[in-house]
């Protein structure tokens, strides 16, 4: 069904073309103007989610939408940022590597019948990398690697919350 939630979540990912357009050069101005594209991506992030509860309109498409217009849009900022030589390769794939973790054992989970649902820990990791990112886009290379450095922190940390609740998921006890 298209909703106000899942236009917001479909819209996010067509900031992904013009964030990607404002790195293909390091030139400060495209690469705040890539930043302010981002952001408005990142809002989106926030609003569908909200704007789906408060309205009663969570569907099964914006569940399926939702995460993987997340994970695109951090595509988006990551291998830019990395090919610009602001974020290490190893990085951005620990990082990459964590949210396909989380991924696919929420998509165990469905397969299953049950739901696992983004914990506030995953929220502050989101809006940790969020920081982190605009700044690294704006070249603010030292803040920004501390605020990922530590959203990567909060992520694994996450990440380890959710497989402890739900190790029968994925050792196939449930």
């Amino acid at each position: 069904m298209m909703n106000l939630p899942n236009i917001l979540t479909i819209s996010r990912l067509a900031f992904v073309i013009p964030v990607i357009l404002c790195f293909t050069t390091a030139k400060l101005g495209w690469n705040i103007l890539g930043a302010f594209f981002f952001f408005l991506a990142s809002f989106t992030d926030l609003a569908d989610g909200f704007v789906a509860r408060a309205r009663g309109e969570v569907t099964a498409l914006g569940k399926l939408l939702d995460p993987l217009a997340d994970k695109i849009l951090l595509l988006s900022a990551l291998v830019p940022l990395v090919s610009l030589e602001r974020i290490p390769a190893w990085l951005a794939v620990v990082i990459l590597a964590r949210e396909f973790a989380v991924t696919g054992l929420r998509g165990m989970a469905a397969l299953k019948g049950l739901s696992v649902g983004a914990g506030e820990m995953g929220k502050v990791k989101t809006l940790l990398y969020t920081l982190a990112l605009m700044l690294l886009m704006v070249h603010l290379q030292v803040l920004g690697m501390v605020f990922l450095i530590a959203g990567a922190v909060m992520a694994f940390y996450s990440a380890y919350g959710y497989f402890t609740a739900h190790r029968e998921i994925f050792l196939g006890e449930g």
